[in-house]
């Protein structure tokens, strides 16, 4: 693949980037949403996030994996207990990332 079309490959997926993500701001910019949509856009972040660790602790080569040999698996126990009593995304989060850290330095 030759240099321009590199660059015209990411000059290009650059812009279709910044147009999805500008198209709500420029659309929505000025209105106001209804109550409904509101409240279903507050809850999105933690939606999406959720449902990609899901898959990433569930999901191994394709197939259902179900076992707690995992790091991730014993992470998400207390990062689970995290979410519910504090209802932060931050400290759930941090929680999570430093039970990784402690599970794999501990594991090997």
């Amino acid at each position: 693949m030759g240099e321009v079309t590199i660059l015209v490959t990411i000059l290009g997926m650059s812009a279709v980037t910044l147009l999805i993500k500008m198209s709500p701001l420029v659309l929505l910019g000025n209105r106001k949403l209804p109550r409904g949509v509101e409240d279903i856009m507050k809850h999105l972040p933690v939606a999406v996030l959720s449902a990609m660790v899901v898959q990433l602790l569930m999901v191994k080569d394709g197939a259902l994996n179900l076992t707690f040999d995992d790091a991730l698996v014993w992470a998400a126990l207390p990062t689970v207990v995290t979410a519910v009593v504090t209802r932060n995304l931050f400290a759930s989060i941090a929680v999570g990332m430093g039970f990784v850290a402690v599970v794999r330095l501990i594991a090997g």
